[in-house]
């Protein structure tokens, strides 16, 4: 990505208006698709244990995904769950400020 200081005005326009989108006052508090605390939880808070599995694809498919993951403003493995989730879908979608 361009510094800001690099980018032409409609490139800025264009940047602005998506950050609206995504990160808006008109956006509530629970669905600003923020990234969560790194670390340990705090004291007292229980966490879904997690386990790692892997997913054998080509690094042509990768990189799509990573692409895809990018533009709606999430990683590669919170996309994956809202494949396998579908109900998850519409909030990550509206999160990153897009209309199915």
């Amino acid at each position: 990505m361009k510094k800001i200081s690099d980018m032409t005005v409609s490139e800025y326009q264009r940047l602005a208006k998506r950050m609206d989108r995504r990160f808006g006052p008109d956006i509530a508090w629970a669905d600003l698709p923020l990234a969560k605390r790194l670390g340990r939880p705090p004291s007292g808070e229980k966490r879904e244990q997690l386990t790692v599995h892997s997913v054998k694809m080509s690094a042509r498919e990768w990189k799509a995904l990573q692409a895809e993951a990018r533009a709606l403003g999430t990683t590669v493995n919170a996309l994956i769950r809202t494949v396998l989730r579908p109900d998850v879908l519409p909030q990550v979608v509206e999160a990153a400020g897009l209309h199915a």
